[in-house]
């Protein structure tokens, strides 16, 4: 046998070369330990084996049962979507009742019921685990007319809507209304808010408007004067029109001081003088001029 003949044998167990290993002795020793474990040990296994799989399978089975209204659910969506499947009809299981009651907590007053019934028509029929009442709460919220929405379920088969609405104090421009913390909101009008205040400015201004408009008409209100119209124009000049009384031309600068001297003539004794004036213009120092309306132009200076 040649040096690179003698080589390419090897013991497996040994390392020694030159050395073919049979491993037929090695298979029968292995096959005979196999013989002699205890049947009481070999069986445990597949009994074990047996558990597990009966514990997925009661785990799976109670799965199905919880949820299986909501796969139902979501069958019978695919299948209207994609009817070239042509799957067939999926009732929907007993867990899984129709919403039969829809309860409002909060009284309607500008929202109308008919705009909530059409809203929650397309959700309700999902079924009391279907219904996605985020999403049904966030559209209620797109209506201008909601400022704040939530909703719950109720076993077995109730919705529980709630919904605080908008609260106008005033109108905005030509279409909006504001609200008591001066946001604005554009809802389609029910007619009661024609006779709010009008308010308008630059955009942004809102809040600068509705706090002056309250000042406005916390410092009239002694003369029974109630205001229709506070604007604000893009200069900074303030205008008052008074309900079937003049307007008041304010100016940009000591607006507070100007109103505070209109008071205090009235109270003089001078509201009798004053009482047919188409436009009183305070935009002067220590003074204002009025404009009647029998007579085209009169003014009055006063110091």
């Amino acid at each position: 046998m040649s040096e690179q003949q003698r080589r390419s044998t090897f013991s497996a167990y040994t390392g020694t070369s030159d050395v073919p290993m049979d491993f037929a002795p090695v298979r029968a020793d292995a096959r005979h330990a196999a013989a002699e474990v205890p049947a009481e040990k070999r069986s445990g296994g597949g009994l074990r084996l047996v558990l597990l799989g009966m514990i997925l399978f009661g785990a799976g089975a109670i799965a199905i049962h919880q949820y299986r209204g909501v796969v139902a659910d979501y069958a019978a969506l695919l299948a209207d979507r994609m009817p070239v499947l042509n799957l067939p009809d999926i009732n929907r299981p007993v867990i899984n009742r129709e919403i039969n009651t829809v309860r409002l907590d909060s009284p309607l007053h500008r929202l109308t019921g008919q705009e909530v019934r059409t809203l929650l028509a397309k959700y309700t029929e999902s079924g009391f685990l279907g219904v996605d009442v985020q999403d049904l709460r966030d559209e209620l919220e797109q209506n201008p007319w909601v400022a704040h929405a939530t909703v719950r379920r109720v076993w077995p088969d109730v919705l529980v809507v709630s919904i605080r609405e908008q609260q106008p104090i005033a109108r905005w421009g030509e279409a909006s209304l504001l609200n008591e913390t001066g946001e604005v909101f554009t809802p389609p009008l029910r007619g009661p808010e024609s006779a709010l205040p009008a308010l308008a400015g630059p955009d942004g201004s809102e809040a600068l408007v509705l706090s002056q408009y309250e000042f406005f008409a916390e410092t009239l209100a002694p003369l029974d004067m109630r205001l229709a119209l506070v604007s604000l124009s893009q200069r900074g000049s303030w205008t008052i029109e008074v309900e079937d009384g003049p307007v008041l031309r304010l100016g940009r600068d000591d607006v507070e001081a100007r109103l505070n001297r209109l008071v205090s003539v009235y109270r003089s004794g001078l509201q009798d003088h004053l009482a047919d004036a188409r436009t009183i213009d305070l935009r002067y120092g220590n003074g204002f001029s009025v404009s009647r309306n029998t007579v085209a132009a009169d003014a009055v200076a006063r110091r």
